[in-house]
């Protein structure tokens, strides 16, 4: 082996080691912002399927029964200046049967997917969702991610103004969540 061919592969060997740090750091950094996450007053959004469980995407859990109350509402209500966590929170809760209809897709094609992701979203003043991301990122880019994120982009949130109390108005605020899938026991 050549002198040149030593400091070749001793440059390759360098750039695997700093590369492997980076996504070491990356990895940590998932896991401090997870954990702070599950820490906040929502918690830890939480999802579990059987393999083979077959979720249908388009149902509605509606139950109607003695005592039940349907309030309806014809939306002239001013919104609200911003968004509170137990706004966005009520939304999530209400869409978690679109995040078990993804769990169940991946588990057909691998029946062992279980795990953890942060699921960030921009969300407009109109309630739409402007922008979605799922970390980490080989999550984002598995068959559960790629099924994720077009439907958390349709998710609607109450409207509201975008006022402050400093007197600036956002046209959009982020909403990170943390997110566990397991199988079912």
């Amino acid at each position: 082996m050549t002198k040149r061919t030593r400091s070749l592969l001793s440059i390759v060997a360098l750039l695997c080691l700093a590369a492997g740090g980076v996504f070491a750091q990356e990895a940590d950094s998932f896991k401090a912002r997870f954990s702070k996450l599950s820490k906040s007053k929502a918690g830890t959004f939480k999802v579990s399927a059987r393999p083979g469980e077959e979720v249908p995407e388009a149902t509605l859990n509606l139950a109607f029964g003695p005592g039940s109350t349907i309030s309806v509402s014809r939306g002239n209500a001013a919104p609200k200046a911003m968004l509170e966590e137990t706004d966005i929170v009520s939304v999530v809760n209400r869409n978690l049967r679109a995040v078990k209809f993804c769990y169940c897709k991946a588990l057909k094609s691998d029946p062992e997917f279980e795990g953890q992701a942060i699921v960030g979203m921009k969300i407009k003043t109109t309630g739409k969702v402007e922008k979605v991301s799922i970390e980490p990122e080989d999550m984002a880019e598995h068959k559960f991610g790629k099924c994720l994120g077009p439907r958390v982009a349709k998710w609607r949130f109450p409207r509201f103004t975008g006022s402050k109390e400093d007197g600036l108005t956002v046209k959009s605020i982020g909403y990170e969540f943390p997110l566990e899938f397991n199988q079912a026991e």
